[in-house]
């Protein structure tokens, strides 16, 4: 099998998309949890109810990510994501003027509930416009970029919340929507076609040799990839979150904070793989991977705990981060190949929409289960939840087999 060179077809278009992306997850998810601390002490509240703050706005987030996603189909997404930017900094600035906890708190949310009109699901409707014969490589390359919004964003908030405080880091944050992402998304929108009126966006047919869904399984073939990718990115969410309080509980000591920053280098390194040497891998294949590396790395981490050491827990690092790294991927180009072009928007809204509303509430789970059941039944129910988002997407791979839509490679 030829190795595609992973770097090949980077043009200004992906690279413009890369670096909205990288302010979007930089400056509406990544910087929260530095600025809680300054937050919490202007307003007198507990870092938690912030966090809580956070987890109703994601809940809001999916429950409006349908309708957004059905939005990105009949105006087109990039002229979405333009009006996103828009919004985002004037709810950033707004944000940073506050007078009160609760007008924050309302702000958040609010942030959150249109933060699917800036973050990967409406960047893969755009690439899909713009890139119809070769969408899913865009889509590797695109999450090159912004795998790397963690690692920008943590440090660069950290320094400016020490130099101008929350308030004015987050008044810079509006500044980068209004003056990067905003100009950027306009010019993008510039760029491909836009809807007449009534009509979704046009958009030419998948590549053959991944055929599409026949239409009598359309309903079951999407519940189970649903249920497939909201699991799995529950179980993502709530360890995301937890991770390093779970290592030190695992009795790794300051070690495990070294241990964590793995993940990040292991999200880009299968990327890496993925656009080099799985590019002719079915999507749904790749998915297959991502799924079975999140359950084995929390069966690492178990073990972890028994004994094993620094070890297994490098390998947790490293197996979590490749299923995080890869979800990000698959998320855009599994239903592209399965269902087609059409109405995609609608489908990664509703996908999307399901997986947020999941994902929030998976922390505090998280968290109770941590409190009342001990790390070691906790780690078995994560291991249960991978595996039956693994075993949903298996059947899905069956099913399509078994329909003789299936091409392998």
């Amino acid at each position: 099998m030829a190795i595609q060179n992973p770097m090949a077809g980077w043009g200004p278009f992906v690279l413009a998309l890369g670096g909205t992306q990288t302010i979007g997850y930089g400056a509406v998810f990544y910087a929260y949890p530095i600025l809680v601390p300054a937050i919490a002490a202007e307003f007198g509240v507990s870092g938690p109810m912030l966090f809580g703050v956070f987890s109703v706005g994601l809940l809001v987030g999916g429950l409006a990510s349908p309708r957004l996603g059905r939005l990105l189909d009949q105006i087109g997404a990039p002229q979405v994501m333009a009006i996103g930017s828009f919004l985002a900094a004037i709810l950033t600035a707004s944000m940073a003027v506050a007078p009160n906890f609760v007008t924050f708190a309302v702000l958040v949310i609010l942030l959150q509930s249109i933060s699917f009109t800036v973050l990967y699901d409406a960047a893969f409707v755009t690439l899909a416009l713009k890139e119809p014969d070769d969408t899913r490589s865009a889509i590797t390359r695109l999450t090159l970029i912004g795998g790397f919004a963690s690692t920008v964003f943590w440090p660069l908030t950290g320094f400016a919340v020490e130099t101008f405080g929350w308030r004015g880091t987050y008044m810079a944050f509006a500044m980068l929507h209004l003056g990067i992402a905003l100009p950027l998304h306009l010019w993008i929108a510039r760029k491909v076609p836009v809807p007449r009126a009534g009509q979704d966006t046009p958009v030419r047919a998948p590549r053959p040799e991944f055929p599409t869904i026949a239409p009598d399984h359309l309903r079951a073939a999407f519940v189970l990839l649903a249920l497939g990718f909201a699991v799995t990115g529950m179980v993502i969410a709530a360890i995301g979150v937890h991770m390093v309080p779970v290592l030190l509980e695992r009795g790794l000591g300051q070690t495990a904070f070294l241990v964590a920053m793995l993940m990040g280098p292991a999200q880009v390194m299968i990327r890496l793989v993925e656009a080099g040497f799985w590019r002719n891998f079915h999507p749904l294949s790749v998915a297959l991977i991502s799924g079975a590396a999140v359950p084995l790395s929390f069966c690492a981490l178990l073990l972890a705990g028994q004994g094993q050491g620094v070890g297994l827990a490098i390998v947790f690092a490293l197996l979590f981060g490749a299923g995080q790294g890869l979800t990000s991927i698959v998320r855009g180009s599994v239903p592209l190949v399965l269902f087609g072009p059409a109405g995609i928007g609608a489908r990664l809204g509703r996908l999307a929409g399901l997986r947020s509303v999941m994902s929030a509430a998976a922390p505090f789970l998280f968290a109770v289960s941590l409190a009342h059941l001990g790390p070691q039944i906790t780690l078995w129910v994560c291991i249960l939840l991978g595996v039956v988002g693994l075993g949903a997407l298996v059947v899905l791979r069956t099913n399509l087999r078994a329909q003789g839509r299936w091409h392998a490679v």
